[in-house]
């Protein structure tokens, strides 16, 4: 399993421990794996949670780098458009949208919650494709969520409950 699926299963588990209704949303990728001539729509992210009648809108990202979070695979951004603009319209509409970076160093995962202005932000600031944890780690608009216990999980409940609709 590579590192972004573990990391779906891992925030997958979160959720069933966060209180809330979830949702998986279909890669537009693995619809296209089992069907020929499937039309699939490009998807905002890959979880929708309702937590406490607020609509929250997750998308996960990964990255092995120990020193910074990749904002582009030579000329492809690692974090689409169309997902920068279905989180915001989330948060326009009243609900909440978090993109969840995770450093997969090993024993030593951490895990940020990024809102769609704050990965805007990030990128408007880039200087170069990729940008330091630290920085990600120190932007008003990132947190950090906690991790659980064994077996990993985060507490997105946590996250869920400090933040409001903007």
């Amino acid at each position: 399993m590579d590192t972004g699926k573990k990391f779906e299963a891992e925030i997958r588990a979160s959720l069933k421990d966060a209180n809330c209704f979830w949702f998986r949303i279909q890669d537009t990728n693995d619809v296209s794996r089992f069907v020929n001539q499937a039309v699939a729509e490009k998807q905002p992210g890959d979880f929708l949670a309702v937590y406490e009648g607020t609509p929250i809108l997750i998308e996960c990202k990964t990255s092995r780098r120990t020193k910074s979070f990749p904002l582009f695979y030579g000329k492809t951004p690692s974090i689409p458009p169309h997902q920068i603009e279905g989180g915001a319209e989330m948060e326009a509409s009243g609900g909440l949208s978090f993109f969840l970076l995770r450093r997969d160093e090993t024993r030593k995962k951490r895990v940020w919650a990024v809102r769609p202005d704050g990965i805007i932000q990030l990128y408007s600031a880039a200087k170069k494709k990729s940008i330091a944890w630290d920085e990600i780690e120190k932007h008003p608009l990132s947190f950090e969520v906690d991790r659980l216990a064994a077996p990993v999980r985060w507490d997105l409940e946590k996250l869920f409950k400090l933040q409001q609709p903007l």
